[in-house]
């Protein structure tokens, strides 16, 4: 074990030799084969040993598109540290502006989306209080993590009932009748008892992933947070905690707020080979896939204000089974049938699924893929809704189509169902009022024709959707 000095300078040593490489998805950069990791003027400098971590972790979730001497992310985001080296994904929610000028707004907003998701516990974004031009994904997603971890053990440090067994003078519990034979020793009494107790598996987690981090990362206020954290932690034991014994971790009304603070925490320790007698990070990825991001921001965003969004009061839900596909010859059904986000309840009025790719202005169906078009034709024959849309991120243009699918009835019956191509831009600075404002504004737009009948007393502000930051 290193000394207290020794691990103070840890960040220290580990930042001089950093470096940092901002690529964003779907862009295409060359790379070369170098002593040493670099990213200059567009070009990947990387060591054999980077890229035969890139391998590996690409082996296990395709991110990268590898090919001989380029490389190319794909519909994932986040960071992934190699050997030292780190790379940070960003999406593209501009077109025609320059990337890098748009970092840190592209950062703010990818951020503002997860907080709405509940994929990492990020629950309070303050871009003003972060420095996301020179910050990485890494050390932001750590800060964040540290930030809302120590607000919450401060209102909540989890304590739970440990199972016992010691020899006392006095009785507590039950008695240990098996072991209470030895008549030279009948005054001390074997007990096995519960104790209210703050070191358990799920504050061993969470002090473990901590200290650990605060030997990651570079920025002080992160690590000053870090180990604000530890030392509240103090009573518990600081022991390696393995992924296998965090998903023994049972959540209960009582611990649920600290379950997406051990979902990180998972990610972290299962992604990173950093112990507690190790120097460095060999290698880390935190990767979100888009997809899924984009259709959770969507129907968390439409879920909380149905009213402004659609005129009325009406339920959204996210993954919402409306059918199945397929039954067999018992008449057993199989194959699920989950639209991203179903509007309207018992009666399905419209049918949303979100698209996270590109468009092409160039192509006669705008890219739309047949596969596309069959499942949105499946979705309104089994809901009978009027209406459908596969919902876009708007990145080169503006793209907007009507489709109309001739659907038969349960009775026999043919009947138009409008289908809606639409996309929703994405570069609003979602953490401003006005760009928030903004936003919800054009997707009201684009979402509210899947209603068919308006209510004229619905809201035309959206003074509810969302309070500044």
């Amino acid at each position: 074990m290193r000394t207290g000095a020794e691990n103070r300078d840890m960040p220290n040593r580990m930042s001089k030799t950093q470096s940092v490489a901002t690529l964003f998805e779907y862009q295409r950069y060359p790379y070369v084969c170098s002593k040493t990791d670099s990213f200059r003027e567009g070009i990947l400098f990387l060591t054999d040993r980077t890229i035969g971590l890139l391998d590996s972790l690409n082996s296990k979730r395709p991110f990268l598109e590898i090919g001989r001497n380029s490389i190319k992310p794909l519909n994932y985001v986040g960071v992934v540290r190699a050997n030292g080296f780190t790379i940070q994904i960003f999406p593209k929610f501009f077109a025609r502006e320059s990337y890098q000028e748009q970092r840190a707004t592209v950062a703010a907003n990818l951020l503002k989306m997860l907080s709405h998701t509940g994929n990492v516990p990020i629950t309070e974004v303050d871009p003003a209080g972060l420095d996301l031009r020179k910050m990485d994904l890494f050390e932001v997603f750590i800060h964040l993590f540290a930030k809302n971890l120590l607000t919450t053990i401060k209102n909540s440090l989890k304590r739970e009932y440990i199972r016992n067994s010691d020899e006392l003078k006095v009785i507590r519990g039950r008695i240990d009748f098996k072991h209470h034979i030895n008549p030279a020793r009948m005054h001390i009494i074997p007990c096995r008892y519960h104790e209210l107790s703050v070191d358990n598996l799920l504050n061993r987690t969470l002090k473990y992933t901590c200290y650990l981090m605060s030997r990651t990362v570079s920025d002080f206020s992160t690590i000053r947070l870090l180990r604000s954290i530890v030392n509240l932690l103090d009573p518990v034991t600081l022991t390696p905690v393995c992924v296998a014994e965090i998903d023994k971790i049972a959540f209960s009304r009582l611990n649920r707020i600290f379950e997406p603070y051990i979902r990180m925490c998972r990610i972290f320790l299962s992604n990173s080979s950093l112990t507690l007698q190790a120097s460095k990070v060999e290698s880390f990825s935190l990767l979100i896939p888009m997809e899924r991001l984009f259709e959770e921001f969507i129907s968390t965003v439409l879920a909380e204000d149905p009213a402004y969004f659609f005129g009325r009061n009406v339920p959204v839900r996210s993954q919402a089974v409306v059918g199945r596909l397929a039954r067999d010859t018992n008449g057993t059904e199989f194959f699920n049938m989950r639209p991203d986000i179903v509007i309207g309840a018992p009666q399905i009025e419209g049918v949303i699924d979100t698209k996270y790719k590109q468009l092409d202005p160039g192509d006669r169906k705008l890219g739309v893929s047949q596969a596309d078009l069959y499942q949105m034709y499946a979705y309104a024959a089994k809901t009978n809704a009027g209406r459908c849309m596969l919902l876009y991120p708007e990145v080169l243009l503006e793209q907007k189509r009507d489709f109309v699918l001739t659907v038969r009835s349960p009775e026999g019956a043919d009947a138009d169902v409008l289908l809606m191509i639409r996309a929703v831009r994405l570069s609003h600075d979602l953490n401003r009022r006005e760009g928030w404002e903004a936003f919800c504004s054009e997707l009201r737009e684009i979402v509210r024709p899947l209603i068919a009948t308006q209510d004229p007393r619905a809201a035309t502000e959206p003074g509810r959707a969302e309070a500044e930051v």
